[in-house]
């Protein structure tokens, strides 16, 4: 969601509420100022403004981040925050929901990686709505569609109900999307020579049918020994098989000639 069209969506709201006269769920009088009612949120118009508060917001967490990533990012963006470093190395529970996009770009692919070695707790969903930062469940940066072009970068709340909001939606998300695998799998142990190679073909990018052929076997014996490697190795699709491939077995397509035996991995 933009930025902007969230903060005229929620003003909006509150004019409509007080215009009308309606009362509130506390059953306050909407239509009085509140005079004590935090403000709604501020727009973020500069670079520096953003990086400072992208920034500050993770080293000034105290038990908590939670973050939204579209994998919607500029030329310059490149790899982990040292701000999520930091804030890891003093216990701050990271969860993230990362789009399946992301790790089409090899730079965030290893950030990724490389946080979740240190402790970020990460999970992959189809539609990743837009990039959001919630701190402690306190305050909520979100990032605009567009960025860095748009017109306003972001949009900053404490507010109660907009934190309350992304809030929800962070929690929805999280709870449909995939886990990404802790565990290192001994593929030695669990998969059979041709398996093996089959895995090595699929990260070589080659098609079902292509593989077939390799192998001497029907499509439709390939694709049922797809679904056997990620039983085996706990992956919930082919996404989530390439991702556990490229962090724990990185050379693994290096090598297209058929082979019966992989070294175990190191433990």
């Amino acid at each position: 969601m933009d930025a902007v069209e969230l903060t005229d969506r929620l003003e909006a709201l509150l004019r409509s509420a007080r215009a009308s006269g309606e009362t509130s769920a506390t059953g306050l009088d909407v239509t009085r100022e509140q005079p004590d009612e935090p403000p709604l949120g501020e727009a973020i118009a500069t670079h520096t403004d953003m990086n400072q508060l992208f920034s500050s917001l993770q080293l000034s967490a105290t038990h908590s981040v939670d973050a939204l990533d579209n994998g919607d990012y500029c030329a310059e963006t490149r790899g982990q925050s040292p701000s999520q470093t930091v804030a890891l190395a003093t216990g701050v529970r990271y969860r993230v929901v990362y789009s399946t996009g992301i790790f089409d770009q090899d730079a965030h692919l290893e950030a990724t990686l490389s946080a979740i070695a240190q402790g970020e707790d990460a999970r992959v969903f189809d539609h990743v709505p837009s990039r959001v930062l919630i701190r402690d469940g306190q305050e909520v940066l979100v990032i605009a569609s567009g960025y860095p072009d748009a017109e306003q970068l972001g949009f900053h709340s404490a507010h109660p109900a907009v934190v309350s909001y992304f809030c929800e939606m962070f929690d929805m998300v999280w709870t449909r999307a995939i886990p990404v695998t802790e565990r290192r799998p001994d593929i030695v142990g669990i998969l059979t020579g041709d398996q093996i190679q089959l895995l090595r073909y699929l990260v070589l990018g080659r098609t079902d049918a292509s593989i077939a052929r390799s192998l001497g076997v029907s499509t439709r014996t390939v694709q049922r020994q797809i679904q056997t490697i990620q039983l085996r190795l706990g992956a919930r699709g082919r996404f989530q098989l390439g991702l556990l491939v490229s962090r724990f077995f990185p050379s693994l397509g290096n090598d297209s000639q058929p082979q019966t035996h992989v070294e175990a991995p190191a433990r």
